[in-house]
């Protein structure tokens, strides 16, 4: 137990306490620590910064830390011990791997690029040095050298970057805690306690990082350093994931579901015939049609959008805020009386407008019928309005999907801003404003925010189908790992690897590389609210079904119970399997096959792999096909559009 230990319970209540007792529980003074003391203080915690963004070396070493890496390492050398081909899963799993840093390396990229192009946040940026009692004298001391249980002085101005306990206050001291969502100006007491329950921003006797001095000097003792305050903690509370990466988990937790119902099941027939299940093959399945990276693409793609927009000078604060964006169902701007205003229609896209306006009810009743949306008055409960629309917006779900979208420009309307979805200011806005605000226009003009939803809903549209071709490729494989087992067969493990690992993933991430589609504004605001809906599963049923009736009548007409045929047969099945994620890839694309450049190159080096494959012996050897000829062929990339044709006859109808 070393001397600062003490120092490390930083969770008290210290609102609760008096000042007596915080001193106490700090072992520190009004008259401030010893200047030998604040600096063993200052090695033993560290300096006062923030921790910066996780550094590509740690990005780097992620999968040396990962379990799963050692899983499938040893299942590798277990089955390669075996005569398996265990170099197969570590070749994909270092592939996979070297995509996951890529991505994750390029979103660092991305994330830097969209913060050094955006405005600043958070423009209260305290000063480098503060003022600090140290051995019963006040002296200037670097603000990244702050301690617990310094005591810090505070004049008109000063923005701290710590948490203080306030010890002494002048009488005429006002705090400004817009910046954390508080009061405006708000008073501050020494003497005050309060109940051990009572939410940050409305104790009177503590001042927190981020606020700002308005009147008056303090004298407080520091309770919490860099990361540990209530600033920090009010960031991450504001940077929750994304509705669609929720979704994401959850489809991931339905894979990992079905790949152990189908290793079992498969267990099960093997177990039947008397015969011992591959291994190689059950290890492959999970290889192939686990969503390897789905989440970084995720990230990634709303990053891409947040740099699309920020070319047009909108800035978008966090990538979670592009998702909300997606589902906004209503737009409620905050308006004075003598202003004057021009809407986009939005009602194609699912979308009303609806005002609040700085006036009584009868004028805003008049207001609504000349500018034609429906508007409020400001002064009735605003906050219970913009939850009422918000319960309105999502009572047909079980899950509060839809948002609401709040325009404000004035400091009063900070509270609005954060209960709603998606809040919304300009640059001309104050900096506490904009603090608040979750997307940053370039100005007082409603005519950006069509431009804003567009690429909200492609950010979500190039994930859904993202989604949608992977989840119908592992559930193909699934399904087929299951029908060969109950029909006494083995379908080779390199031919589950090389379509689930690496042709499905080849043309699956270039449709996150697609420009925005502007017919997207003209759809309804159902199809952005969530991935999970019924015609998604329908859509993943009817691929599924497709896929698997085509390799089925490829393979059954092609064997018809010949053995001497069942080599040609099982080549053509796979020629199909691997032609089928193309074609669907093809007519799930929003643009043109041909403006993708690494769809084209994707589509090449499946085609080209699928010749080799087949044709070259060595490969052939490799993956158990044998050679097929020009008919042959032929009749197996024809029986692939299978998919292409029923999704075809999906979006017509």
């Amino acid at each position: 137990m070393t001397k600062f230990d003490f120092l490390s319970d930083i969770q008290k209540p210290w609102h609760y306490m008096d000042v007596e007792q915080v001193l106490a529980a700090l072992e520190s003074s009004m008259e401030g620590l010893s200047y030998v003391n604040a600096r063993q203080r200052l090695r033993h915690l560290g300096a006062n910064k923030l921790p910066r963004s996780r550094p590509i070396g740690k990005v780097l070493l992620q999968p040396l830390i990962n379990p799963l890496t050692y899983l499938l390492l040893g299942s590798a050398i277990y089955l390669q011990w075996n005569r398996a081909e265990g170099w197969a899963l570590i070749s994909v799993g270092i592939l996979h791997s070297l995509a996951g840093l890529v991505i994750s390396i390029w979103s660092i990229k991305t994330k830097e690029k969209v913060s050094r192009d955006r405005p600043q946040r958070r423009q209260n940026t305290p000063s480098n040095s503060v003022i600090v009692l140290r051995d019963c004298e006040e002296m200037e001391v670097p603000s990244r050298d702050l301690v617990l249980g310094d005591i810090l002085v505070l004049r008109e101005g000063d923005r701290p970057n710590v948490d203080l306990r306030v010890l002494e206050t002048s009488e005429d001291l006002l705090v400004n805690q817009t910046n954390l969502g508080g009061e405006a100006i708000c008073a501050k007491r020494a003497e005050l306690t309060f109940e051990e329950k009572t939410p940050p921003l409305e104790c009177s006797n503590m001042i927190y990082a981020g606020t700002e001095i308005s009147t008056g000097t303090v004298k407080g003792i520091v309770i919490a350093t860099s990361r540990f305050t209530q600033e920090q903690a009010a960031l991450i509370k504001e940077k929750p994931f994304s509705v669609i990466h929720s979704e994401l988990r959850q489809l991931r937790q339905v894979w990992i579901g079905m790949l152990l119902l189908v290793t079992t099941t498969a267990v099960g027939f093997a177990w039947q015939r008397g015969i011992t299940i591959n291994a190689m093959t059950a290890a492959a399945l999970i290889v192939s049609t686990y969503p390897q990276n789905l989440l970084r693409i995720a990230t990634q793609v709303q990053l891409l959008g947040m740099c699309d927009l920020a070319k047009q000078r909108i800035w978008v604060r966090f990538p979670s805020v592009l998702d909300a964006i997606a589902r906004v169902t209503k737009i409620v701007p905050i308006v004075e009386s003598d202003v004057v205003l021009s809407f986009d229609n939005l009602s194609r896209a699912g979308i009303e407008w609806r005002g609040l306006i700085r006036a009584s009810e009868d004028d805003a009743v008049a207001f609504s019928e000349v500018i034609g949306i429906e508007t409020y008055s400001y002064f009735d409960a605003p906050q219970a309005r913009i939850r009422q629309w918000q319960r309105e917006a999502s009572k047909s779900s079980q899950k509060p999907l839809k948002a609401v979208a709040v325009i404000g420009n004035d400091i009063e309307d900070i509270p609005l801003l954060r209960a709603a979805d998606v809040g919304i200011c300009d640059r001309t806005c104050r900096k506490e404003l904009q603090d608040s605000s979750a997307l940053i226009l370039p100005k007082e003009d409603f005519h950006y925010l069509p431009i804003a939803i567009l690429e909200g809903r492609a950010t979500f549209d190039r994930l859904q189908r993202i989604a949608l071709l992977t989840a119908t490729s592992s559930f193909t494989l699934a399904v087929l790992t299951l029908m060969d087992t109950a029909a006494g067969f083995s379908i080779p493990p390199l031919q589950l690897i090389w379509v689930g690992a690496i042709a499905t993933p080849l043309v699956a991430f270039p449709l996150a590389l697609e420009p925005t589609h502007e017919s997207l504004l003209s759809q309804p605001a159902h199809r952005f609210q969530t991935m999970l809906r019924p015609s998604n599963y329908l859509r993943i049923l009817l691929a599924v079904t497709a896929t698997i009736t085509a390799i089925s009548l490829v393979f059954w007409l092609k064997y018809q119970g010949q053995p001497s045929l069942f080599s040609q047969a099982r080549s053509m099945a796979f020629v199909t399997l691997g032609f089928s994620q193309v074609f669907h890839a093809c007519v799930i694309a929003r643009q043109s096959v041909f403006s993708n450049l690494p769809l084209i190159l994707g589509i090449s080096f499946i085609t080209i792999g699928q010749i080799a494959f087949v044709q070259a012996p060595w490969f052939g050897d490799l993956m158990s096909t044998v050679p097929l000829n020009g008919i042959e062929w032929m009749i197996s990339i024809l029986s692939a559009t299978a998919v292409f044709w029923v999704q075809e006859l999906i979006k017509t109808s």
